[in-house]
């Protein structure tokens, strides 16, 4: 692996980690679909610009609109109304640890659904990492969800977990017959018009304000950092070292996302969150260990 997938493959983690804190940040100042139409809308010029210089052509087929119209209700309609709302109620280290189990439930369910063997080592990587969200879920006190349950904030980034599993499944899918750019420009444009009405009804009742220059600055990030560059650094790095390798630097985001709300929100780190966090990244990491 050269030095600059390296830098690529961390800056993709920092960015993706940032996106838990603008987030955060922005939650409560807009509507969450009203923060995912603007979102999506800016990425999605920026994508097809890149998409325009690049010369691509795609075939499609009514298998490949289908495929990317659910990958787009599921990883950008639902997804984002999840992952927006969740972030009223849970903190943003918490939410990152939670989400960043991704990669383990998309092993555990090829190997219970789709019959894809996993090792000792990866078995009990998936274990460790679930256990880990487990602890972060409950906050170190599994006995306690008999009285209070768990809390909406998390079982909304439960919610995101299984969205974001199951549009990985229709992605690998897509990128078989489509490329990266295609695909990220297809789902990031349906995306933006499937929130568009519901964004149109929220400001209704929630008018947005886009004086603030914090709320301005948190959501361009959000647009072009994780959306953006993030996902062609990855899709870049997918093909130069693989999908085991290169999803091995997500273990790097809660690390991330934990420090930086530290710094930019005030967070306190609990002993719940640093034991479920690295249980969580160890467990990552066993998940794709020997694979190639």
């Amino acid at each position: 692996m050269t030095r600059m997938i390296h830098i690529k493959l961390t800056i993709m983690a920092l960015l993706w980690a940032g996106g838990f804190i603008s987030a955060k940040a922005i939650a409560a100042d807009a509507g969450p679909f009203t923060i995912c139409f603007l979102r999506f809308l800016i990425a999605s010029v920026l994508i097809f610009a890149v998409v325009a210089r690049s010369n691509m052509r795609a075939v499609w087929d009514r298998a490949m609109v289908g495929m990317v119209i659910g990958a787009a209700f599921i990883g950008v309609f639902c997804y984002n109304y999840l992952f927006l709302k969740g972030m009223l109620f849970v903190d943003a280290g918490r939410g990152s640890v939670i989400v960043s189990t991704v990669p383990v439930v998309v092993a555990a369910a090829s190997m219970l659904f789709f019959r894809e063997r996993l090792g000792p080592v990866n078995l009990a990587g998936v274990i460790a990492s679930l256990c880990g969200a487990w602890v972060v879920i409950t906050k170190g006190n599994p006995a306690g969800l008999i009285h209070a349950g768990i809390g909406k904030g998390e079982l909304m980034m439960i919610g995101c977990v299984l969205c974001a599993a199951g549009f990985s499944f229709i992605s690998k899918a897509m990128l078989n017959r489509l490329q990266p750019l295609h695909l990220m420009a297809c789902i990031s444009a349906l995306g933006t018009a499937l929130v568009a009405a519901p964004a149109w009804v929220e400001l209704q009742s929630h008018p947005l304000h886009l004086g603030s220059g914090a709320f301005v600055l948190n959501l361009v990030y959000l647009a072009v950092g994780p959306s953006v560059i993030a996902l062609m650094f990855y899709y870049d790095a997918i093909k130069s070292v693989g999908a085991a390798r290169a999803s091995q630097y997500m273990n790097l985001m809660p690390v991330f996302s934990v420090i930086l709300a530290v710094l930019f929100l005030g967070e306190q780190v609990s002993g719940s969150l640093i034991l479920g966090g690295g249980l969580v990244t160890s467990g990552l990491y066993l998940t794709n260990a020997g694979a190639s």
